[in-house]
């Protein structure tokens, strides 16, 4: 998601996705105007199929990670298709044969 966010707003700025950062706030940093800045939200809501709100203010999403922030709190679903959770591990087994008997040369102390 974070990718692909930060292509909208490379294409949206012309800045180069690589340069883009989700710490960068859109107005000190990066120099995007607000008018700029919501067309690059539009750009990001159609993207997402998010719908428009009427009562979204802007300043509420200064930096790159706030416009992240604001696809996966609208959009969880997709949240969680690009971020599964980690794989649960087994603890290791007693390699077979040994049947809980000291390897060769070493003994079990208790």
């Amino acid at each position: 998601m974070t990718d692909k966010v930060l292509a909208i707003v490379s294409e949206q700025t012309g800045y180069p996705s690589d340069m883009l950062d989700p710490e960068l706030d859109l107005e000190a940093d990066l120099g995007i105007d607000t008018v700029k800045q919501a067309e690059t939200f539009a750009a990001v809501r159609e993207a997402y199929d998010i719908p428009r709100e009427d009562n979204l203010e802007l300043r509420a999403f200064p930096t790159l990670g706030h416009v992240i922030q604001f696809v996966r709190d609208r959009r969880p679903d997709l949240a969680e298709l690009h971020h599964p959770p980690p794989p649960t591990r087994n603890p290791p087994s007693a390699p077979s044969g040994l049947g809980g008997a000291s390897a060769p040369g070493f003994a079990l102390r208790a």
